[in-house]
């Protein structure tokens, strides 16, 4: 009877303990989804212990953070380490990384405009007499149907004697703020925790690609609680990857 008692007792715990530890899931975590939280947990473990520490052995984990950001606010950048391949190569094959950016599942060259075609999602456009960029994005809408945007345009400047193999290449490579992804959707639901993360949401959500240096001096400026496993996680996306 004393060891029922005991192996009940356990069990309790044990039931208590999973209930806690579901309790304490951020809600940024929960939309992020378990797989990813994995990966970006991955990634910040190792940015703390094969950069952060070898970059500056003499500070705590939280130090270093600071000097991170001041060094990142003021270019001084210049003797810092690489990050681990490891790391980088377990970011490009994640999941999380297309919930942060989208890229294109066709590009065209477009001789010119005349040639184009305008979809139903698309207003129309300026006429072009040259050769642009035309992108096409796929995604999934929350009823499971495949639906497509276009974009029209690119950093690269075409000419009718370019080589357009490659800048089809660059452009299927080129990443753009994914702005339906999860990883937007999860910096909403943390948007009240504090003024700076608002201005963060607001901002991102604008503009989706922020500055590093920027967005350094504003975490900065802030003095934003860098002991906060969430504001470690934002650093290394937003800062690192």
């Amino acid at each position: 009877m004393k060891i029922l008692k005991t192996f009940i007792f356990l069990i309790l715990i044990i039931s208590c303990s999973d209930k806690k530890t579901e309790h304490e899931i951020s809600e940024f975590d929960k939309i992020l989804g378990k797989e990813n939280v994995a990966t970006l947990d991955f990634l910040v473990s190792d940015f703390e212990n094969n950069f952060l520490k070898i970059q500056y052995p003499n500070l705590d984990t939280e130090d270093a953070y600071r000097q991170f950001l001041t060094e990142l606010r003021d270019e001084k950048t210049g003797n810092w380490k690489r990050i681990s391949k490891k790391a980088k190569d377990k970011f490009k094959s994640s999941d999380l990384r297309l919930e942060m950016y989208e890229f294109p599942d066709s590009v065209w060259i477009i001789e010119n405009s005349a040639l184009d075609k305008i979809e139903s999602d698309s207003i129309d456009f300026i006429r072009i007499p040259v050769p642009y960029v035309k992108s096409r994005f796929k995604y999934t809408n929350p009823n499971g149907a495949t639906e497509y945007t276009f974009s029209r345009g690119s950093s690269v400047d075409v000419r009718p004697n370019s080589n357009f193999d490659s800048i089809i290449s660059q452009e299927l490579e080129t990443a753009r703020i994914n702005f339906v992804g999860k990883y937007l959707q999860a910096i909403e639901s943390i948007k009240n925790k504090s003024d700076f993360h608002k201005e963060f949401y607001d901002t991102k959500k604008d503009f989706g690609y922020l500055f590093p240096k920027s967005t350094a001096r504003v975490m900065l400026n802030y003095d934003i609680d860098l002991n906060d496993e969430l504001n470690r996680k934002i650093i290394v996306l937003e800062l690192v990857y």
